[in-house]
């Protein structure tokens, strides 16, 4: 071997030892700084590292990828669980806008309702209003009443009662015998002149008078349709619905009619607008023994007929 070649080895050597040198210099700082950097995985409760370098590395690669393993694990079931929290809240919000919408709606119809009580509550007070002028003018009404009755209880006697229902009996007794005996006439002189007599003349009724028109026109009794308003048996005391507006006068006497047919007789003791108060006739002594009475046909409310005893109402 050359000298050359001998010189180029050696240099080679001596380069190669100071590389590994420098090799295990750089490798025992970073053996060192890497000790430095893990020591805290000696303390750790979950790695609990060895302190010797080589059994160190290896826990912590062991250990720290089971842990990293775990925790990626506990963080996607971590936000599954933010997501179903998300859902949920989500679905929350839409309702409580739902609600808040309803809220809405309740507040309107709150107002509303609000508002028609208030509108019932006036109409309320109107009510009891007229529902006290009512009561206070039914007790004028009832007073003024009672008082009429306190009048009329010593208008007549029972025995001036009786004379004039005879007096007017009589009178229609006597109406009869004139119709009966002028209905005789007629026809007397109708054979006499062997025809009709002339209508305007002789009319077939003489309480009948022919028009023009060839319409009779009456001469019979007025009557008045009209109510019952109060009743009182007790006192043999009646009101009827009408008054002076229907022409009935103080003092006036009429029979009273329902459907037809006869239901007693009155007497009207005082009269108003649009009223009247009247003392009931009592029954004859035979109705009267039979067990009939003079107001058992009077009903509160029922309609019946004034017939005038005359025949004809007073001037209106």
């Amino acid at each position: 071997m050359n000298k050359k070649l001998n010189i180029v080895i050696r240099t080679l050597g001596v380069l190669a030892a100071i590389a590994a040198g420098v090799f295990a210099y750089l490798l025992k700082g970073k053996i060192e700084t890497a000790m430095i950097a893990t020591n805290f995985a000696v303390t750790d409760t979950e790695i609990a590292a060895a302190k010797e370098f080589a059994p160190r590395m290896a826990e912590i690669t062991a250990k720290t990828t089971a842990l990293l393993t775990k925790k990626r694990e506990r963080i996607t079931e971590l936000e599954g669980n933010k997501k179903d929290l998300e859902a949920d809240v989500a679905d929350k919000k839409t309702k409580i806008e739902g609600l808040t919408a309803n809220v809405a709606t309740l507040e309107g119809e709150r107002a509303d309702l609000t508002r028609k009580r208030d509108e019932l509550t006036g109409q309320l007070a109107e009510a009891n209003g007229k529902k006290d002028a009512l009561a206070a003018e039914l007790k004028t009404s009832q007073e003024d009443l009672v008082k009429e009755k306190e009048k009329v209880a010593v208008l007549f006697t029972k025995e001036q009662l009786e004379a004039e229902v005879a007096k007017a009996n009589k009178a229609q007794e006597n109406l009869d015998k004139v119709k009966n005996k002028y209905a005789a006439l007629r026809n007397e002189y109708r054979g006499t002149i062997g025809a009709q007599p002339d209508p305007f003349k002789f009319p077939e009724d003489p309480t009948v008078e022919a028009t023009t028109e060839g319409v009779a026109s009456s001469f019979g009794a007025d009557t008045i349709k009209t109510r019952i308003l109060v009743i009182d048996p007790s006192k043999g005391i009646v009101c009827f619905t009408a008054g002076e507006n229907d022409g009935l006068k103080k003092g006036e006497k009429f029979e009273v009619l329902q459907n037809g047919v006869k239901i007693g007789a009155v007497s009207i003791a005082a009269t108003k607008a649009s009223s009247s108060v009247a003392e009931i006739h009592p029954v004859s002594e035979k109705d009267e023994k039979e067990g009939k009475s003079a107001t058992a046909g009077f009903t509160r409310g029922g309609e019946v007929t004034l017939s005038p005893f005359s025949g004809k109402l007073a001037t209106r």
